[in-house]
């Protein structure tokens, strides 16, 4: 076996509730799992991934309390040791360093891939290919990596990475120059105009130490209970150090804290279709249409639909009968307690369907 990859580990954070596929996605049951595509979940098409990449006993987990049984029930072979609860929601920084922690403490030489459990990645082949190149990369240098993605257009919701120049003269691999997360329209305008930068899909793929490093040296306070974290790990004390540093760290993503620090890194170009699916109208993108172009999907199957001229609509059934007649480009979502319609070019506003319902204090509906 290559020596890198004797030290190659996957870390999957699958402790995040999507909002804008509600109503499917709910807080107790997170886009994550959801059964959206062919009854596969994002999830378990993560797990997939991780395992051509890396064996089973290298794939770690990070998630809540909440969903550590719906994260135990798809994880099949993935070790129960290597699945860890976070006490409390801290964002994505310290849920990086303990997953970090965690893998450090068993091998000081590993290199972690960090995967988000719910993209949408094809080819398959090519994504595992650059991410293996990219731990290759990270394991052989004392630089962050990450994948960047090409834009398709100004994405405000999206961070960028901006990188342009050949690194060291090693093809595919380029100096990356700095972050932004989430710029005004008017700049990410500017950005994809100019052709030096990448979508930050958050593919990142470092040496468990230097990420520790990076959280002590831009992240103090998220980083101030590791050293007691890392004593602890594999001893009685130890969930109660870690609630207490998830107690006292700051609410704070790995790009904030970490990446928009950096001024100098490594970013790979990706060669394959990436999609973190933020909206139905991304679902009926992704899925099988009929000679109409609809989109007839649901948890129990097709779900019974009856369509009369009626185009281009992506309809996520329950149990009950639906029939449209002239609907065009529209989403329909129906549930046993919620029900959703809106043009597709409006699913971005789900969020704020969740956002009026946590107002009203609707809290059984979300």
């Amino acid at each position: 076996m290559e020596e890198v990859q004797k030290h190659t580990y996957v870390l999957i954070l699958a402790g995040g509730g999507g909002t804008r596929l509600w109503p499917q996605s709910r807080e107790s049951f997170p886009k994550q799992f959801v059964k959206l595509f062919s009854g596969k979940s994002l999830f378990s098409l993560t797990l997939a991934r991780a395992k051509k990449i890396v064996p089973s006993n290298h794939i770690f987990i990070a998630t809540i309390s909440q969903y550590q049984a719906l994260v135990k029930k798809e994880a099949g072979s993935i070790p129960s040791e290597n699945i860890f609860v976070e006490p409390i929601r801290r964002d994505t920084a310290i849920a990086h360093g303990l997953g970090a922690a965690y893998i450090y403490k068993q091998d000081p030489e590993a290199v972690i891939i960090n995967l988000a459990s719910d993209h949408l990645i094809s080819p398959v082949d090519t994504f595992i290919s650059q991410l293996k190149l990219a731990a290759r990369t990270a394991y052989s240098s004392k630089y962050l990596v990450t994948v960047g993605i090409k834009p398709l257009f100004p994405h405000t919701g999206m961070g960028y990475i901006k990188a342009s120049r050949t690194w060291s003269g090693e093809p595919g691999l380029l100096i990356g120059e700095k972050f932004v997360e989430k710029p005004p329209i008017n700049i990410a305008r500017r950005y994809i105009s100019s052709g030096k930068y990448y979508w930050n899909a958050n593919l990142y793929v470092f040496k468990a130490g230097l990420y520790l490093d990076l959280l002590k040296k831009f992240a103090p306070k998220s980083y101030t209970f590791f050293p007691q974290i890392l004593n602890a790990i594999g001893t009685d004390n130890e969930k109660q150090i870690i609630r207490q540093a998830f107690q006292m760290a700051p609410t704070i993503s790995i790009d904030f804290a970490v990446s928009e620090h950096l001024h100098k890194f490594i970013c790979i170009p990706g060669k394959f279709n990436w999609s973190d699916v933020g909206d139905w109208n991304v679902v009926w993108q992704h899925l099988f249409k009929d000679k109409l172009g609809n989109v007839i999907e649901g948890p129990h199957g097709k779900g019974q639909y009856i369509g009369i001229n009626s185009r281009n609509n992506i309809l996520f059934l329950d149990k009950k009968i639906v029939a449209t007649v002239g609907l065009n480009d529209m989403v329909i979502v129906d549930t046993p307690d919620a029900l959703l319609i809106c043009p597709k070019e409006d699913a971005q506003g789900v969020k704020l369907v969740v956002q009026t319902l946590k107002e009203q204090q609707l809290t059984k509906y979300l």
